[in-house]
């Protein structure tokens, strides 16, 4: 018994004189990869210190620390009147290599990305179990819910290869989605406002999980309910319950709808500038309307819009809501400032077009109380010149009385287009072409063009020349001179001469232009009808254009009237004489996103001075295909009355046309198209239950050097026979 006792102490007293010692030398044993000095260093020991219990407890934790190592150990020996210290460590093995299996989803390269494991890497257990976490969770989020992902490793000569092998299976479809918890709208109306929905038995797309779409699927739901009178509304859980033998989940969504609001009183305190009768016109809500976050938003917008109009760029509005029970008052508490002025008007990234060319455009100027409203004509009208396909606008505060510097960001497009070929008409067939046109010509805006075009049926040779701006006065002007000649159906005409034109803004007409030119061409014509006038004409063109479109090439909003008159013969002398009117609208609105509605009703009627028939038959309006009088969905020159079965044309027009577009960046955009149309003898003939009716598909793209370019496929509802057209259309269109 008394020896049993004596040997706990004596092994303590053998501790006790080993910790006392100084360590004399530090051998590392065990690595293959690590270099030992990292080891030593890394420990904190160091020869001639102390050796205690926490430096090797705090030695063997720095070690682990590096993640270099799965197993550590320290030993000490009393060694020549000090300790030898060794450390015992085991490296991790390094990967040398990631392999797949299984997958088709993602490609091997995408999956090295989302697993996060680097070859040469360290291949801790930890490393290799967060590349399956990473792989299942990029499944997850394409909807592959159900997909297992295993790790396999493989060790040879100390390192290791990590082979993940992934079970896709297919991608999870939502068998139902649940609402819980609401009693103000029904299942049916909440489950619409989800992006995941549970799957459609005749629809085999349908029901596909997206795990983003689940992420945002709550935020709708509130933001829904805070719009309908639930400001207080909040979702009280998500639950996804899978059902892995039919690769099914049910998404359970539980709703806290809270208390039912409505607008009450409606104040304006501090306004001084904009009556309060005013501001209250602005707001998006009427008393007793369910209470509308969206509204409340929408209507602060209409306010400061109202007040930026005025150049009140620094207004605080601080709405307080008052809660009645279940009415909430809105106040406005309105620090108004002082209106900002204009400082300077800063141009930048103009390289090629000249600056005058856009300033000339602007409706705001330097020492102007600065107009929300002048600067987005400013920038319509610099956006309708054709030369940029990319604005910005931005502010800058030049002193402490808040006046601003306006900058105007431009990014110029190639505007010019150029071609040598051949192009097919419907109307002529094959025509070879040579072509050139600047829009922006010399960076100052002027407009040159030179056409030369020749084909069986057809030769064309013109040159066209307008300048903007005449003598740096809103006056635009030009130069046209052609040499044409066509056969048609039924006769061949030559015409050479030019004409003069000339337009401006008319004052206080926002978005009104007049216009008047003149011109002077000789005649040829070899038909048998006699209807067809030779020599010189003379003839003035009158008109007046409102053009409030946003972008000629791709509107989205706005309204286009032109009204023209042509006066020909007459009192300006001349072989030939008729005088035509006619009335040209569209309109185009935003429905939502990108998606556009259009109309479009254009009229014209032709007659004589004297008699209606001294109409020559080249002025009367011919439909179908494309052009000024164009009906797609049917030939070229094939609407209108006939005489001895080939189409003269009538005295009288009118066409109508719907689109519904989808205007995508850079001038692209898919449409569907109604057209109808005729034409008759005269305006007492005109049946206009008797309009001849087309539907069809097309797109429109701009093309560098080429400009825009229409393809529509056309389906002539009223044509005999029946059938499908195709047409191209080079410019805007309809």
């Amino acid at each position: 018994m008394r020896k049993f006792f004596l040997l706990p102490i004596a092994y303590c007293l053998l501790h006790t004189v080993l910790w006392g010692e100084m360590i004399i030398d530090i051998k590392v044993e065990g690595t293959k990869m690590v270099h030992s000095d990292v080891v030593i260093n890394t420990s904190g020991l160091e020869i001639g210190e102390e050796l205690t219990p926490n430096s090797i407890k705090n030695a063997v934790k720095r070690i682990y620390e590096t993640k270099l190592f799965s197993d550590v150990r320290i030993e000490e020996e009393k060694k020549g009147g000090g300790a030898e210290i060794t450390i015992w460590v085991q490296e991790h093995p390094i990967i040398s290599k990631v392999e797949f299996s299984g997958n088709k989803k993602f490609k091997d390269k995408k999956l090295k990305e989302i697993c996060e494991v680097e070859e040469k890497g360290i291949g801790t257990s930890r490393v290799i179990f967060r590349g399956e976490v990473n792989i299942r969770k990029a499944y997850e989020e394409e909807g592959y819910y159900f997909t297992e992902v295993k790790s396999e490793v493989e060790e040879k000569n100390g390192k290791i290869l990590v082979k993940y092998v992934i079970d896709e299976k297919k991608r999870a479809k939502i068998q139902e989605v649940e609402i819980i918890g609401n009693y103000a709208f029904s299942d049916k109306k909440l489950k619409g406002k989800l992006k995941n929905r549970s799957k459609k038995w005749w629809w085999p797309w349908s029901g596909n999980f997206n795990k983003d779409e689940f992420d945002d699927d709550p935020n709708l739901l509130v933001e829904f309910y805070h719009n309908n009178g639930y400001p207080n509304c909040k979702i009280a859980g998500v639950n996804v319950i899978p059902d892995e033998n039919r690769g099914l989940i049910k998404i359970q969504v539980k709703v806290d709808e809270g208390e039912k609001f409505y607008f009450g009183d409606v104040k304006f305190l501090g306004n001084s500038v904009i009556e309060e009768e005013e501001l209250a016109h602005k707001l998006k809500f009427k008393k007793y309307d369910c209470y509308s976050a969206s509204k409340l938003r929408h209507s602060m917008e209409e306010i400061y819009g109202l007040y930026s109009d005025l150049g009140y760029l620094y207004l605080n509005i601080d709405p307080a809501e008052n809660l009645r029970d279940s009415i909430v008052d809105i106040e406005y508490k309105i620090r108004e400032g002082n209106p900002a002025r204009v400082h300077k008007i800063v141009i930048q990234n103009n390289h090629k077009t000249h600056e005058k060319v856009i300033r000339r455009e602007l409706t705001i100027f330097p020492g102007d109380i600065f107009s929300r409203r002048k600067l987005i004509a400013s920038q319509r009208k610099i956006f309708n010149l054709g030369f940029f396909k990319n604005m910005d606008l931005d502010t800058r505060q030049v002193n402490p009385e808040g006046d601003i510097d306006l900058i105007i960001e431009v990014e110029e497009k190639q505007a010019g287009t150029a071609s040598l070929g051949a192009s097919y008409y419907p109307k002529y067939g094959i025509v070879g072409n040579v072509s050139f046109s600047a829009p922006n010509f010399r960076g100052l805006g002027e407009r040159l063009s030179v056409s030369i075009e020749k084909g069986e049926r057809m030769e064309n040779l013109s040159f066209g020349y307008t300048k903007p701006w005449l003598f740096d006065t809103p006056i635009t002007c030009g130069l046209n001179l052609f040499h044409t000649w066509e056969s048609r159906y039924w006769y061949r005409m030559r015409r050479s001469g030019g004409v003069l034109h000339a337009s401006r803004p008319i004052p206080g007409l926002t978005f009104t232009k007049g216009r008047v030119s003149y011109r002077l061409e000789e005649i040829e014509v070899d038909t048998t009808f006699s209807e067809m006038p030779e020599g010189v004409r003379s003839m003035a063109t009158f008109g007046i254009t409102r053009d409030s479109r946003d972008n000629f090439l791709n509107p989205t909003v706005g309204t286009r009237e032109n009204v023209t008159v042509e006066l020909a013969g007459g009192i300006f002398g001349g072989k030939v004489d008729y005088h035509k009117e006619i009335f040209d609208v569209s309109t185009y609105h935003k429905l939502f996103w990108r998606f556009i509605l259009g109309f479009r009703g254009k009229f014209g009627i032709v007659n004589g001075y004297k008699a209606s028939s001294d109409v020559p038959l080249y002025e009367k309006f011919v439909l179908g295909g494309i052009g000024p009088w164009g009906l797609r969905g049917y030939r070229d020159w094939t609407i209108g009355p006939k005489n001895e079965n080939e189409v003269i044309g009538g005295r009288f027009a009118s066409t109508f046309t719907v689109i519904a577009k989808v205007a995508f960046e850079e001038n692209i955009y898919p449409l569907v198209f109604f057209d109808a149309g005729n034409s008759w003898e005269c305006l007492s003939e005109a049946n206009f239950q008797d309009l001849k009716r087309a539907v069809g598909v097309g797109f429109r793209i701009e093309i560098p050097m080429m400009g825009l370019v229409g393809f529509d496929v056309g389906y002539g509802i009223d044509a005999d026979p029946r059938g499908w057209e195709f047409h191209l259309q080079m410019g805007g269109g309809f």
